[in-house]
């Protein structure tokens, strides 16, 4: 399961989303695609489970979709904004 870290706070601007970590001080900004998976992470989820909402929501192949959203989450990671539980 993928979770947020608490310490991150969010703000919506048009499609995308600013977050800085209160802890550390560390600001992001997310594309459309990336708020979009933040949003849905709202709720912790499965790398798989997020893969497939975001193939029922946007028009990508299955490759494309797995390698964007699992770079994606490995630099959420990186920069500590969420935790993976170990599988």
């Amino acid at each position: 399961m993928i979770h947020r870290k608490q310490d991150w706070i969010s703000a919506k601007v048009g499609d995308e989303i600013v977050m800085m970590s209160v802890s550390n001080g560390r600001y992001l900004g997310l594309n459309s695609v990336g708020a979009c998976i933040w949003e849905m992470l709202e709720t912790p989820m499965t790398m798989e489970a997020i893969k497939e909402q975001l193939l029922e929501q946007f028009n990508v192949s299955a490759e494309v979709c797995d390698t964007e959203v699992t770079t994606f989450i490995e630099k959420l990671a990186e920069q500590e904004a969420i935790t993976i539980d170990p599988q």
